[in-house]
């Protein structure tokens, strides 16, 4: 609303005119005063209109909001209740944002907004600050990187922090689902991975060096278990005692292709080492050989063992406590193994023996 401009006021350095500018300047502040008046009213209906026009933005639909829910900083499903009408969606990331403190905040992910009621639902996975606030500003916000990893640089105007990404610039770790280990420690990230060394991945040997320079057979691999067959395989270093089982699964002594010779020139006893071989004799005097009791030695039943007397004095088979029948004859007892004389033993029961060969008497 104009107001009309108030005429020359009166001037006592103007004696002349004062009497007639006084008049009309007094005669003139009624109008001013009714002028000012209505624009006073103007103006702080102005004022009403901006502030109830403000207050209208904030509740009208847009992507701000407030809320005076009181929530403990912390990650997980929060709820809160903000003005209605608001053009939030589902899928939208938002930042939660202390009124009061702007160093407290939560950032997160709508999982839910009721439009009609202010119901609002973020899935917060970064936070900043702690303790329960119920004053928040809500607005919306660029993704998250997952977890608590961000970028802690105080200015983006430095692009350096592009190409280095120097550790000062990172803080916290990045989870499995966006690339990372979810640890801030080689063993805590293999625990994060399922690679727990022992029981998930098997623990470095050496020998796994050699394993790798071998070829892969192109048949089954061989088991410790399971039935297969062997074929064009070499079998080196047997263990002592080393067995193969027949079709009806008793075990036998792995024996030799060759009779293996144990050299023997004096008093000696049989072991179970002298299985399969065979004692060979140069002696230059008298010599006995024992056949010792299977309390003893207990010799698996069908082994065998020769004896060669290639010496110069005859060898006497002693068999005290040990039944020995000569082959070919009712004779038990002790055998005489002549000069030149070869003599096979052959175990067919608990202490009972069978001797057979030349030059036995």
């Amino acid at each position: 609303m104009p107001i009309t401009s108030l005429p020359t006021p009166p001037s006592r350095t103007d004696a002349a005119n004062f009497n007639a500018r006084a008049d009309a300047f007094l005669g003139a502040l009624p109008t001013f005063a009714t002028e000012a008046n209505s624009l006073a009213t103007e103006v702080n209906g102005y004022v009403v209109s901006a502030s109830s026009s403000a207050a209208t933005a904030v509740n009208a639909p847009g992507t701000s909001a407030t809320s005076t829910t009181s929530l403990a900083i912390g990650t997980g499903s929060k709820s809160l209740t903000v003005q209605t009408g608001k053009a939030f969606v589902i899928g939208q990331w938002v930042t939660i944002t202390s009124t009061a403190s702007p160093a407290n905040w939560m950032h997160g992910q709508i999982t839910a907004y009721t439009s009609g009621t202010g119901a609002l639902v973020v899935n917060v996975g970064l936070t900043s600050g702690s303790g329960t606030i119920a004053a928040w500003t809500v607005a919306l916000s660029a993704p998250s990187q997952g977890g608590n990893s961000v970028l802690t640089s105080g200015s983006y105007a430095d692009p350096a922090w592009i190409t280095s990404l120097a550790a000062a610039k990172l803080t916290g770790q990045t989870a499995i689902a966006n690339g990372g280990t979810g640890a801030a420690t080689a063993p805590d990230a293999r625990i994060s991975l399922g690679l727990v060394i022992g029981s998930q991945v098997q623990a470095y040997n050496a020998a796994l060096d050699q394993w790798a320079a071998k070829a892969v057979p192109a048949g089954v691999a061989v088991g410790t278990t399971d039935t297969q067959t062997l074929t064009n395989k070499t079998l080196t270093a047997m263990a002592s005692a080393s067995t193969v089982r027949d079709s009806a699964g008793t075990s036998y002594s792995i024996g030799y292709r060759e009779v293996p010779q144990n050299g023997q020139n004096g008093a000696y006893t049989l072991s179970l080492a002298d299985v399969g071989k065979h004692i060979f004799s140069a002696n230059a005097g008298a010599q006995t050989i024992t056949l010792p009791t299977n309390a003893v030695a207990a010799f698996a039943i069908g082994t065998a063992i020769t004896i060669v007397n290639a010496g110069t004095t005859p060898i006497i088979l002693s068999a005290v406590g040990v039944t020995l029948y000569q082959a070919g004859s009712s004779n038990t007892g002790n055998r005489t193994i002549a000069v030149r004389g070869v003599a096979t033993l052959l175990k067919v029961g608990t202490d009972v023996w069978f001797i057979s060969g030349a030059g036995i008497s």
